[in-house]
Parts: C-alpha cells; structure tokens; sequence
C-alpha cells in the first residue's frame, strides 16, 4: 500500500515537473516570437522611378495600409491601389528583409498636351492624364483643333478620338526617327479639311501632311530636310504634302 502511494506520488511529481517545462517552454517562445516580429517591423518605405508625382503622393498612397510587419503587407494589393492613379503605368513592390519595404514606380511620359478647357496631357500610348502643373514646364507639343467632348478623354484610359490616336501615332514616328523635328513642334492641329498640319516652334512654318500615307510624307520631308544643307525648314512659310509624293514649299516674303 505504502509502495503504491509511493509511485503516485512520484507520477504526480513527474508530471508537474513536466508541466512547469512546458510553461517555461511556452513562456521563452512567446518572448522569442514577440522579438521575432519586432524585427520585422516596418521602418522605411523607399520610393524610385517617380517623376512627376511626388514621393509624398504615393506614400499617402502606401499609409492607407494600416499593418506593421512587411510580412502584412500584401504586395498585389499595394501595387493594384498604385495603378489606379492615372500617371502610374507600372509599378514593382517588393520586400528588403528585414524591415523595409521598396516601390519603384514607371510612370506615363507625357508625349503632347491636349488643348481643350482642362489642359490634359496624353502618353505615347495615347492614354489621357489628368491636368498637372508638369504640363506649365513641359516642352511637348500641343494637339489642337480635335473634338472636345469630355467623354472622349478618360484619366487613365485611352482616348476615344480616332484623330487624337492618329496624332499620337505621328508623334510616336517622329519621337523614335526623327526627333530633331519632334523637338521642333509647337502644335498639331486639323484645319477644315481634317488635314493635319504641324506648326513649328521656331517659326511659324506650317507642315500640311493630308490625311494619308502619313508615314511615307514624314519620311518625305526628312529626306528633304537633309537636302537643305545649312538651310532649315523654318526658312519656308509653308510646306504642302496633301500631293502625291510631292512637297510644295513656299518661303517668306
């Protein structure tokens, strides 16, 4: 009898032994996983690549996230809430262990302003942004002359006017082979005719492309401008290429 109260006791001790550990165990754990995600706790938030909008705007952006360890942070979600502002293009996010979190930022280039009540300005893939005191300084050309209804320009989306895309396409051609004349441009307009006519900045030099083989006329009028010499296209008035694979110049009286 003696023998068995004996082992009880001793099962009993053992277990509270046990018991005591597991507590211990438990206690040191939990103070290693509160330090553990001490140490992921945000710190910086580093932005690049942006240059029209402000760090601090897209930072108001990034605050609306109410987490503190970079492992809350759901990436897409941050990068999804970025590309709803009209300027963003794409944008990357991503974790520097252990406590910072990194956005680099591709935004819409201007390519040309739209004159229309709201200044706005549109990209190269002729997707509308909102008016922005970048447009004040920005040495881009100025698209004129096209229908002004609103509905037309969405912020962020592409336009809906098919000769707005149509000026764009001619920028872009001259952009990427023939910049010395895209840097050259104050304005593309339509005049009655719906023809498009560059004005030069310069001097007023008006260009009248037409309506067609809009491509084969640019490359016209580069190779036209090489035969100049040290005379430049300002040096005309007017240069007329509604014709077929021709061009009219008259020069200033």
């Amino acid at each position: 009898m003696k023998k068995m109260k004996k082992n009880t006791f001793t099962i009993r001790k053992i277990i509270g032994i046990g018991l005591s550990l597991l507590f211990l165990l438990s206690l040191v754990s939990a103070t290693k996983w509160a330090n553990y995600r001490e140490y992921f706790i945000l710190k910086k938030v580093t932005i690049s690549g942006n240059n029209i909008l402000t760090k601090e705007d897209y930072q108001k952006i990034v605050s609306g996230f109410k987490v503190q360890s970079i492992n809350d942070y759901k990436l897409r979600r941050i990068s999804n809430k970025i590309e709803e502002n009209p300027f963003v293009k794409a944008v990357q996010v991503s974790r520097q262990f252990p406590n910072v979190i990194e956005i680099n930022i591709v935004e819409r280039k201007p390519l040309a302003i739209i004159n229309l009540d709201e200044k706005l300005m549109i990209d190269n893939d002729a997707f509308i942004l909102p008016n922005h005191k970048y447009s004040d300084s920005a040495l881009i050309p100025v698209l004129s002359g096209f229908n002004p209804a609103k509905e037309l320009y969405p912020y962020g989306e592409m336009t809906f006017s098919i000769k707005v895309k149509e000026a764009i396409y001619i920028l872009n051609q001259l952009s990427k082979s023939y910049n010395k004349l895209y840097n050259n441009i104050s304005e593309i307009t339509l005049n009655n005719n719906d023809d498009y006519v560059i004005i030069l900045s310069d001097r007023p030099t008006k260009v009248i492309l037409g309506k067609k083989n809009i491509l084969t006329k640019l490359n016209i009028l580069k190779i036209f401008d090489k035969s100049l010499g040290q005379r430049q296209l300002t040096d005309f008035r007017l240069l007329d290429m509604r014709y077929n694979k021709q061009l009219v110049a008259r020069e200033w009286t």
